[in-house]
């Protein structure tokens, strides 16, 4: 049973646990109905012991797997984990694609490093991904996930040949963090 509540400004959920493995969660993400309540109870009882079948969740035939697989591994992906992100990045669904982008790239709620170089990656979704919120998310996360030189010259491109006014943003907030902390793009 899923239960919310609100307290302090943060969503509760209190979740009784089915009984129902990793896997046979990981296949109710497909369903509007289960998808939510599966979700929560994959983290709260499974944790990192569901990153297995999640890994598995990547290749689903349900585009809807894929991407609650892409999201769970956010907060639970380990090494092994963020290279199975890697064929998603090129999903035929844009917001398997977008949270591909953000799971592989964002460090803030993973433990240890990150063993890919994403900003080569990240740069190709700017400039391929026919999504522009794919486009956008990758900007974001060049701009507050790395401090690499090689996204000044993308950051630039963006602000100047850009028509996204969110796009640019990100661009321009990411281009004013890494100038403030003393990265500069050789040409300027």
């Amino acid at each position: 049973m899923l239960q919310a509540g609100r307290r302090a400004g943060r969503i509760e959920m209190e979740i009784e646990r089915t009984g129902r493995s990793a896997e046979e969660l990981v296949d109710a993400l497909a369903d509007s109905e289960t998808r939510v309540p599966a979700y929560f109870e994959l983290d709260r009882y499974y944790g990192g012991e569901a990153v297995p079948a999640i890994r598995e969740g990547l290749g689903h035939g349900n585009w809807l797997v894929r991407k609650w697989s892409a999201m769970y591994l956010d907060h639970h992906a380990d090494a092994k984990s963020l290279e199975a992100l890697l064929p998603l990045l090129r999903d035929p669904k844009s917001q398997v694609r977008l949270w591909a982008v953000h799971s592989i790239s964002c460090d803030t709620c993973k433990l240890g490093g990150n063993p890919i170089d994403i900003v080569p990656l990240l740069i190709e979704r700017i400039e391929l991904d026919e999504s522009i919120k794919v486009r956008r998310m990758a900007t974001v996360m060049l701009a507050v996930q790395t401090l690499d030189a090689r996204v000044l010259p993308v950051f630039e491109r963006i602000i100047a040949d850009e028509e996204d006014r969110k796009l640019k943003l990100h661009a321009r907030n990411g281009l004013t963090r890494y100038r403030e902390l003393g990265l500069s793009f050789a040409g300027k």
